[in-house]
C-alpha cells in the first residue's frame, strides 16, 4: 500500500517517475478517512487542498529532498493556510498569518503539507482525545499524540512533533515508530508555540531512521542520506538513576537490544551516570514550570477560564518557583551538559529506556517522561527505535542517546542499530 511507504521510499519513487505525489497523498487521505474516526489523530485536514498541492508538485521540477512527500505537523506549529489552535479552547479556528520556519522550509523542499496533528493543550500535560492505533483503549503518549499515532497508523510517512520533557521520544515508543529529538536548536523553533525556551526542541516521527535525514536536509541543508558506519559502534547500556521506575518490558527491551547489537559486532559496555545527573529530572520540571508559566502569560491574564484545571494546577508551581531555584536548575543543566561530553568519550551512543514501559491504559495520562527529561534538559540528541512488544501487545521502544551536537554520529549509529535489530 502506498500509504505504508517510508518518506525515503516515496521520495525516491517520485524522483524516478515511478510514483506520483497525488497517488501517495490520496492513499494517505483514504487511510485517514477510514481510521480517523477511531484514532482521532488530526486537528485539521483539507483533502482537496492537500491533493491540489500534490498535483502541483507532480507538475513541476523537483524542489528538494522531500519533493512530493506528505508531511503532518503538530498543531502548535503555525501554518498560514490552515488553522493552528495549539490544542487549546482559547484558539479555535485561529489562523496565523505566516508559516513556522519548519513548514516554510518543508514546502520549499517540495513537501506536501497533509494537515495538522493533534497536540495536548499547549503541548503540555492535559491529554488529548487521540488513541493508540495498536489498541484504542490505550494512550498514544503526548504531547505529540497525533503525530505519533498518524505515523503508526500509516496515515502519513513523516510527522513533526516537539519535546520539552519527553513529547517526541515517549509517544514514538508507545506507538511503535522511529522518533528523533535533535540537539536543541538544530531545527528552528520560529513559529512554534513556545512553552519553555531552554528546553523546547522540534522533533519528528517516521518509519525509518533514514527518513530523518531527508527532514534534516530540508531544514538544515545537511546531507539527505546518512553516511553508513564503516565499523560497528561502541555502545553502553546506561540504566540511569531511574531504572527502578521502568517495568520489566522496558528492562527487557534495553537488554535484548544490547544483545542484538553485540551479536552484530558492537562493543557493548555498561556505564553508570555520575551522581550529578540525578538532578536533571527535577531540573527539567523546574525549568518547564517556571518558563512555561511565563510563556503563557497572555493566556492566563486574558483567558484563564478557558485553561484546563490540570494545566493551571501544574503551572501554579511555576508561579511560586523563585528565581534562584530556577537558576540552580539552569546551572545543573549546563554542568551536566559539560560533564556528559567528557562522559561520552570513547562511546558512540548510550542505550537507555525510551519510556517506563508500554503506553498507559485510558486517556487520563500521556505517560511518564522520566527517561526523556535528562537528555532534553541537556539538549542532547536522542533516537527511539521500535524493538519490543510488552505483555499487552503494545510497542516498547529503545532509546539511543548521543553527545551534544553529535546528531550526524547518532543517526549513523541509529541506521546501523535499525539493521541490527532486524
Amino acid at each position: 500500500m502506498l500509504n505504508e511507504l517510508s518518506a525515503v521510499a516515496v521520495a525516491k519513487a517520485i524522483a524516478a517517475g515511478e510514483l506520483t505525489s497525488e497517488a501517495v497523498t490520496a492513499a494517505c487521505l483514504e487511510r485517514i478517512a477510514t481510521r480517523e474516526p477511531d484514532v482521532l489523530a488530526w486537528a485539521h485536514i483539507d483533502a482537496d487542498a492537500a491533493l491540489a498541492d500534490a498535483r502541483a508538485r507532480d507538475g513541476e521540477a523537483p524542489r528538494g529532498p522531500l519533493h512530493g512527500v506528505p508531511v503532518g505537523f503538530k498543531d502548535v506549529i503555525e501554518t498560514f493556510d490552515m488553522p493552528t489552535a495549539y490544542g487549546s479552547a482559547i484558539y479555535p479556528g485561529h489562523q496565523p498569518v505566516a508559516d513556522a520556519a519548519c513548514v516554510g522550509l518543508i514546502r520549499a523542499a517540495g513537501g506536501v503539507v497533509l494537515g495538522k496533528t493533534v497536540t495536548t493543550e499547549f503541548a503540555f500535560v492535559n491529554p488529548a482525545e487521540t488513541r493508540n492505533p495498536h489498541n484504542l483503549d490505550y494512550s498514544p503518549g503526548g504531547s505529540s499524540s497525533g503525530s505519533a499515532a498518524a505515523v503508526a497508523d500509516m496515515m502519513v510517512p513523516l510527522a513533526l512533533g516537539t519535546q520539552t520533557g519527553g513529547s517526541t521520544i515517549r509517544p514514538a515508543s508507545f506507538c511503535g515508530v522511529a522518533g528523533y529529538k535533535p540537539t536543541i536548536g538544530h531545527f528552528s523553533y520560529a513559529g512554534v508555540k513556545l512553552l519553555a525556551r531552554s528546553l523546547d526542541t522540534l522533533g519528528a516521527m517516521a518509519r525509518t531512521v533514514a527518513d530523518f535525514a531527508l527532514l534534516r536536509a530540508a531544514l538544515t541543508g545537511a546531507p539527505a542520506e546518512i553516511a553508513p558506519r564503516t565499523s560497528p559502534p561502541t555502545l553502553a547500556i546506561c540504566r540511569t538513576p531511574w531504572w527502578d521506575r521502568a517495568d520489566p518490558a522496558s528492562h527487557e527491551a534495553v537488554e535484548l537490544a544490547a544483545i542484538a547489537f553485540a551479536d552484530a559486532g558492537a562493543e557493548v559496555r555498561e556505564v553508570v551516570l555520575p551522581d550529578l545527573f540525578a538532578g536533571l529530572e527535577p531540573a527539567n520540571k523546574t525549568i518547564m514550570m517556571y518558563e512555561g508559566r511565563r510563556a503563557l502569560a497572555h493566556e492566563y491574564n486574558a483567558h484563564e477560564d478557558k485553561l484546563s484545571d490540570r494545566l493551571k494546577a501544574q503551572m501554579a508551581t511555576g508561579a511560586v518557583t523563585d528565581y534562584d531555584t530556577y537558576l540552580d536548575a539552569i546551572d545543573c543543566a549546563q554542568k551536566c551538559r559539560a560533564a556528559f561530553a567528557e562522559f561520552m568519550q570513547g562511546l558512540d551512543a548510550l542505550i537507555t529506556p525510551a519510556a517506563p514501559g508500554e503506553a498507559p491504559l485510558g486517556r487520563e495520562s500521556t505517560g511518564d517522561a522520566t527517561f526523556n527529561r535528562p537528555w532534553t534538559t541537556m539538549g542532547t540528541p536522542c533516537l527511539t527505535l521500535p524493538r519490543h512488544t510488552g505483555p499487552n501487545g503494545l510497542p516498547v521502544g529503545v532509546q539511543l542517546n548521543g553527545g551534544f551536537a553529535k546528531d550526524d554520529d547518532l543517526l549513523a549509529v541509529g541506521l546501523w542499530a535499525e539493521k541490527a535489530l532486524g
